[in-house]
């Protein structure tokens, strides 16, 4: 791009102030030119850390840019972004899109009537190691894959222990990655069981359309235990197993999900992560936590099952 596409950020919590505004502000492809969030105070502090404006409204800071990202829980996202897709505003979403189906479908369809990109915040698809998983696993009949994260995010004490993550326990934080990855190596999810342990990890199984087994931990409970994102499939040309996604340096890796993004704006097309992308990850979450409610195995919807 020419030119530096203007980004608006909503939200001033730990994972905006640690991750999405020094990317957008980084630059080259982006700058970040206001912030809004629920706190003035925080907002104030983050934009001038930046070199940006504080926001006085959601309506000012839709005024000051072209994008907007939000770093903010899926139930305020899911309504804000909404509102910004409405504006025209192109949308920089994290995951998951919302707390509900019905809510990540109400705003795939105001992005869809507003024609603005979008683009899910799925980090880990940007590292070098998931790549060559994904070229490797490519051609190969996969007939089992596995992927986990384990952590202590959600741990009092730990930024990250706000109350939607520790509400939704790691099905909502960390699922919508290793989920994905699952997906992107097997083939969409026909079917899910799934149960947690005393302590609120997560135990995946599925079975895929294509008929491949897989498997899914999760943890943020986990004293001591800080992720990676880890990943293994056995195909019909052996085993693979992802190498370690945290060694590479996370500004690259955010900084190309970024670039990918404003160029997807520049040529006015959706990436194949975009937000059709979040509400197929949307069902499928809340797929498990049927599960989870049930405690036996349930189909996951299509589209024409949610509406």
């Amino acid at each position: 791009m020419s030119t530096a596409l203007r980004v608006g950020l909503v939200g001033a919590g730990p994972w905006a102030g640690m991750a999405t505004a020094p990317l957008l502000a980084a630059g080259p492809a982006t700058t970040l030119t206001a912030v809004w969030a629920r706190r003035p105070d925080a907002a104030q502090e983050l934009a001038a850390r930046h070199g940006a404006v504080a926001a006085g409204s959601i309506e000012d800071l839709l005024a000051r840019c072209d994008a907007v990202a939000l770093a903010v829980p899926p139930d305020v996202q899911a309504d804000l972004a909404v509102r910004a897709a409405r504006a025209g505003r192109h949308l920089l979403l994290e995951k998951p899109l919302a707390t509900s189906v019905a809510a990540a479908e109400a705003l795939a369809d105001a992005a869809d009537e507003a024609g603005v990109v979008s683009q899910l915040c799925l980090t880990n698809r940007w590292s070098t190691a998931v790549r060559t998983l994904l070229e490797e696993a490519a051609g190969t009949t996969v007939d089992a894959a596995t992927t986990s994260f384990v952590s202590g995010a959600a741990l009092p004490g730990s930024p990250f222990a706000t109350p939607w993550r520790t509400a939704g326990s790691a099905l909502l934080d960390v699922g919508p990655h290793t989920l994905d990855l699952l997906v992107a190596l097997a083939g969409p999810v026909e079917r899910v069981g799934a149960a947690t342990g005393p302590a609120g990890a997560v135990l995946v199984t599925t079975r895929h359309a294509g008929g491949a087994a897989g498997s899914v931990l999760l943890s943020t409970t986990t004293p001591g235990a800080r992720g990676p994102l880890r990943a293994e499939v056995l195909t019909d040309a052996g085993r693979l197993v992802l190498a370690d996604p945290s060694a590479e340096r996370p500004d690259v890796v955010g900084g190309a999900m970024v670039a990918d993004f404003a160029a997807a704006v520049a040529a006015g097309v959706s990436p194949a992560l975009d937000v059709h992308s979040g509400v197929r990850l949307q069902r499928l979450l809340a797929a498990v936590a049927r599960s989870l409610s049930e405690g036996t195995a349930v189909p996951v919807p299509t589209s024409q099952e949610t509406r």
